[in-house]
């Protein structure tokens, strides 16, 4: 494994400290959203099914449904928190994905024990879990790129041959 130029330092720093509040931002946003008594938006919800019955009708495939709208905006969700999560860690940022299912698991947890008009499901800690992954791996494309750049930076250009005439 490379080392870390010591040129990369500084902006992986400022990428730890911003990504730290920006995890915070969103695990406050995803608390009041998970942990509110009730659906975030029972009247969105019901337009979207609305909206998918009439769409299927106008040519919007069948196997767009509900439930994949519903899995996919939870992986969108989480996405965030394996993204910043992981930038905001400077060592052993893969820990970020099991600390996601644990987080959601805990989520659900609640929702099924102590929100009567919520539902802690099984599959919303799979897609959750699937975001972070998922926000996870495009962070370690972001460090890796910042390396990779910080490593050209850092190469000794040969200078030109003299010409003798």
């Amino acid at each position: 494994m490379l080392s870390r130029p010591a040129s990369a330092e500084p902006t992986l720093r400022r990428l730890r400290v911003l990504s730290a509040v920006a995890l915070a931002t969103f695990a406050l946003i995803i608390a009041v959203i998970t942990l509110w008594p009730g659906p975030p938006d029972p009247d969105g919800q019901s337009w979207l099914r609305e909206f998918l019955r009439h769409g299927h009708a106008y040519g919007i495939p069948g196997w767009i449904t509900f439930g994949r709208v519903e899995f996919a905006s939870n992986i969108v969700m989480f996405m965030p928190v394996g993204f910043f999560g992981a930038l905001a860690l400077s060592r052993h940022r893969w820990l970020v994905v099991p600390a996601a299912a644990v987080a959601s698991a805990g989520i659900e947890t609640v929702q099924a024990m102590a929100l009567p008009l919520r539902y802690g499901t099984v599959r919303d800690v799979i897609s959750n879990t699937l975001g972070a992954l998922l926000g996870y791996l495009l962070a370690a494309a972001v460090v890796a790129a910042v390396l990779r750049r910080a490593r050209r930076g850092n190469r000794v250009i040969p200078a030109p041959a003299p010409v003798y005439r």
